[in-house]
């Protein structure tokens, strides 16, 4: 069972299954991981396949500072601009029903995409994204760099290793957006967002572009710096060593491809739900100025997203 809502449309509810796939373009709703090396589509004539449970690795504190510290050092020394480490919260008491929860996330987040599943392959998934990757509207294409993270009400100014982290996501996008020819990029004033218990620096960007580049673009643009870091590949390679955990549907592609309604999010503020426990996906951004123990509490901070409303 599928249920979905995007800001400001109707809640939405399937059945079905996820099926695999080559391609995201032309479906209703869609979910990558986060390389994009596995694709899937909802389809409400799939057959059901067997889901092997696998709870997510967990870090201690402890071993998460220590492994920020480390980030930090390699940072230092040049090995990257910027490095986006995730990790998995568990939360402290039992989910007894998800619909529920879904529910409330329905009523908090107005702005947000809003989704449920549970899959026979993929298990039981669900988030609030407030990240939208691209989406096509009648007159344009746009998309959010989204990046330097505080927490919401809090009284201080952005730091400016936060400008520098935000700044870096939307020098990345629009540089990919200026190689399409007639692009024609706007980028807005720097705003702020809060979309739940966090703040974030918000630019957002406008392009012109054929139906045709959709596939390429995607492929260049996500991960964007804002999910993995600054140089794409480095950081990617990086974190397949550093991450004690598999990332699979986080910071994955999640939305809507039907051609001339594509509305494509950045799956985050999401989490996973084994034996009746929410494990909730968080990262943040890390840059040679960072401080591993405020990275932690970012990181908290996040998870609040979904752990409040429990």
């Amino acid at each position: 069972m599928l249920y979905y809502r995007f800001p400001g449309e109707d809640l939405k509810c399937l059945e079905g299954n996820f099926l695999k796939t080559e391609s995201i373009e032309g479906h209703e709703f869609v979910i990558t991981d986060f390389k994009q090396e596995n694709k899937y589509y909802w389809a409400e004539n799939a057959p059901t396949a067997q889901h092997q449970t696998s709870v997510p690795f967990c870090i201690e504190k402890a071993d998460y500072l220590l492994q920020a510290t480390q980030v930090i050092a390699d940072l230092t020394r040049g090995l990257a601009d910027k490095i986006v480490l995730s990790r998995v919260k568990k939360a402290s008491q039992a989910l007894t029903d998800p619909k529920v929860l879904f529910e409330q996330l329905l009523q908090h987040y107005p702005n947000a995409l809003i989704y449920y599943f549970h899959d026979t392959s993929l298990g039981t998934w669900m988030g609030a994204s407030p990240e939208i990757l691209m989406e096509r509207t009648p007159t344009h294409w746009r998309t959010m760099a989204l990046a330097g993270t505080k927490a919401a009400g809090e009284e201080r100014d952005f730091t400016s290793k936060e400008y520098n982290e935000h700044a870096m996501v939307t020098e990345f996008i629009e540089g990919q957006l200026r190689q399409i020819p007639g692009a024609a990029v706007q980028v807005s004033e720097l705003s702020t967002y809060s979309p739940g218990p966090v703040t974030h620096l918000l630019q957002e960007l406008k392009w012109q572009m054929p139906q045709s580049v959709l596939p390429l673009l995607l492929k260049h643009l996500h991960p964007t710096p804002a999910v993995a870091g600054l140089p794409k590949k480095v950081a990617q390679q990086y974190l397949d060593v550093i991450e004690s955990h598999e990332r699979r549907l986080y910071t994955g592609i999640i939305g809507r491809s039907t051609a001339g309604a594509e509305k494509l999010y950045v799956n985050l503020r999401c989490a996973e739900v084994c034996d009746h426990t929410l494990y909730c996906y968080v990262g943040g951004g890390f840059t040679p100025d960072s401080v591993p123990e405020l990275e932690w509490e970012e990181t908290e901070n996040k998870s609040q997203t979904l752990l409040r409303l429990l």
